[in-house]
């Protein structure tokens, strides 16, 4: 039972515009759920991403070497040892600034692409949270994920079929955008629709990048930019309890 049920079973007799109000509250808690987005919560989660993927580091580089040239897993790791040195470093006020700090985190290291582009995804997260909010509700995780999207597509154009982290990183952005749970919801969505795309790209060829260059040799292997967004918003939402 939600708070806002507790409280009209305990006040039969209030009056009817306060009853109303407190109906509309369970509605919305029956729709939306109570699981909101906080910067406790965020760190929680990041850090969960952060040791995944930096136990994925060779995985990650095999799967680079078939098409690329093998150190996507070295970049994300030093991504992941970034995400965690600046969460438990504790210095960001909220999740504005924490993300921010990790967008910016993430543009400074070394190796490859991914630095830019994860950093682009994260600030995109920070410049879609108002100032000041402490907590995040389904509407504002919208907003967060929908800029997101928007500032990535100014700056990359790569499309879902050309077998690079897009595959994954916009299926899981829009599912989430199109989930109207709590933040447990939202972001379990992201993670299933990121594994599926990533999955998928094993039957493309890549058409963008450097891996273009080794057209159907690229067949049968899954994009490593691809698997490293999918793990990300796996180990998210794994740690979003």
């Amino acid at each position: 039972m939600g708070k806002a049920a507790l409280i009209i079973e305990n006040c039969g007799k209030a009056p009817l515009l306060l009853r109303t109000v407190l109906v509309c509250m369970e509605s919305y808690e029956e729709r939306y759920g109570d699981r909101m987005l906080t910067l406790e919560l965020l760190q929680k989660m990041l850090l969960n991403a952060a040791v995944a993927l930096k136990d994925n580091v060779l995985p990650l580089c095999e799967l680079d070497s078939v098409a690329g040239d093998g150190d996507h897993g070295l970049t994300i790791g030093r991504m992941a040892d970034a995400m965690k040195a600046q969460v438990e470093a504790g210095t960001s006020a909220d999740m504005k600034e924490l993300l921010d700090d990790l967008s910016m985190a993430f543009m400074g290291v070394n190796g490859g692409s991914a630095g830019p582009l994860w950093g682009t995804v994260f600030g995109g997260f920070a410049e879609g949270i108002d100032e000041g909010v402490a907590e995040l509700d389904a509407a504002g995780i919208h907003k967060m994920l929908e800029q997101a999207k928007e500032d990535f597509m100014d700056i990359s154009k790569a499309k879902q079929g050309d077998k690079t982290m897009v595959d994954a990183l916009y299926p899981a952005l829009d599912a989430g955008m199109a989930c109207e749970g709590d933040a447990k919801e939202i972001f379990a969505a992201m993670a299933e629709a990121a594994n599926k795309g990533a999955e998928a790209t094993a039957d493309m060829v890549a058409r963008f990048g450097r891996a273009k260059n080794v057209g159907e040799r690229s067949l049968g292997a899954k994009d490593p930019g691809a698997v490293s967004m999918a793990l990300l918003f796996t180990k998210m939402a794994e740690a979003c309890q």
